[in-house]
């Protein structure tokens, strides 16, 4: 068969159908194929498959590589998608920013963490998950909206339908990085809409698989607590991996335990924690002063600590300013402190390979 050609659906059908045909035969649960969605180079193939095991999945898109090399494929079934890789395709990840509690500076250190990872070349993409108190926008120091002229600059945030490629919209891009949050598409003041389960499903999935990012590393800024958001990532985001941002404090390890434990029963491997606002550097005689008891319960339970950053009022004040600190003073003792846990984020992630997360089917 000549590949060379732009990719015909039946070609594709031919190669799902084989590989069914050996995961259950005729039997009447037996995956079908729903819809096969084409664009040049690309596919879209939609399974009706209720619990179909992710390595089943892995082997059809495996076998549609092997038979198309030159081609992208998307799988999609049981609400999920898999591009292949450990995230959004080969070599592309998705991290999710945790800390279980709220207050502990989350989405400040995924922001700076961002800009730290692009600055060392491996370029991020940041995802406001924070559906009720999206605040990636105020960080950032202004609304940011796609341009109207911009393709998809219309669109709905959701959708059930496969969308290709070039009906995708592009994330904005502030600070030298990619960015999305719902908060660019509604005023400051006004408070979102109340999304359930399903529904907050299907708006992380279009925040992830039906935009066009071009970033290689997305961290997703998950809000506190375990619920339908944090849920929704685990069980149907291709999570690479998940990062801790949290306080030496017993109480904010407490809550981030609770975390640790859904994340753990889906399969989600944990890069490491970040511990802010771990000790305050005496402004006299620079000696670091710890602000909390510390608390070992994540190292306990297996979890290494990537490194430390201090309580500095001037992260804060960086971030109100929408000028994060890792730009706003790139060569101080903070900025280094981030470029040292970037390093250490990318070692994980060039270690970690292309088995993608359980949160990917």
């Amino acid at each position: 068969m000549d590949h060379s050609e732009a990719l015909a659906e039946p070609a594709i059908r031919a190669t799902v159908e084989a590989v069914l045909d050996a995961e259950g035969g005729a039997e009447p649960g037996r995956p079908r194929i729903r819809e096969i969605a084409v664009e040049g180079r690309w596919a879209a193939v939609v399974l009706d498959a209720p619990g179909l095991p992710r390595a089943a999945v892995e082997r059809v898109h495996a076998a549609l590589g092997e038979a198309f090399p030159a081609a992208a494929f998307e799988i999609h079934a049981d609400g999920r998608v898999f591009a292949g890789g450990r995230g959004v395709g080969p070599g592309r990840h998705v991290v999710a920013v945790l800390g279980g509690k709220g207050g502990v500076g989350k989405s400040t250190v995924a922001l700076n963490l961002a800009l730290t990872l692009s600055a060392l070349g491996r370029p991020a993409g940041l995802i406001d998950a924070d559906l009720n108190a999206p605040d990636v926008p105020h960080l950032l120091g202004d609304r940011v909206a796609p341009p109207a002229e911009a393709p998809g600059a219309a669109w709905t945030i959701w959708t059930a339908d496969v969308v290709p490629p070039s009906r995708r919209p592009r994330p904005p891009t502030r600070l030298g990085i990619e960015a999305m949050s719902i908060g660019f598409l509604i005023p400051e003041h006004r408070p979102p809409a109340r999304l359930r389960g399903p529904e907050v499903a299907a708006l992380l999935r279009s925040l992830v698989f039906g935009m066009t990012w071009r970033a290689d590393v997305l961290l997703i800024d998950a809000p506190p607590g375990t619920g339908d958001e944090l849920r929704a990532m685990a069980e149907q985001l291709p999570l690479s991996g998940a990062l801790f941002v949290t306080t030496p404090q017993d109480l904010a390890q407490l809550d981030a335990g609770r975390t640790l434990t859904l994340l753990t029963e889906h399969g989600v491997p944990v890069i490491g924690m970040v511990q802010n606002m771990a000790f305050l550097v005496c402004p006299c005689c620079g000696e670091e002063i710890a602000l909390f008891p510390e608390s070992t319960r994540l190292r306990d339970a297996g979890v290494p600590l990537l490194g430390t950053l201090p309580f500095d009022a001037r992260l804060a004040a960086a971030a109100d300013r929408g000028t994060p600190l890792v730009l706003a003073d790139a060569t101080g003792p903070v900025a280094r402190r981030f470029a040292r846990i970037g390093a250490e984020v990318g070692r994980w992630l060039d270690a970690a390979g292309g088995e993608a997360g359980g949160g990917a089917v």
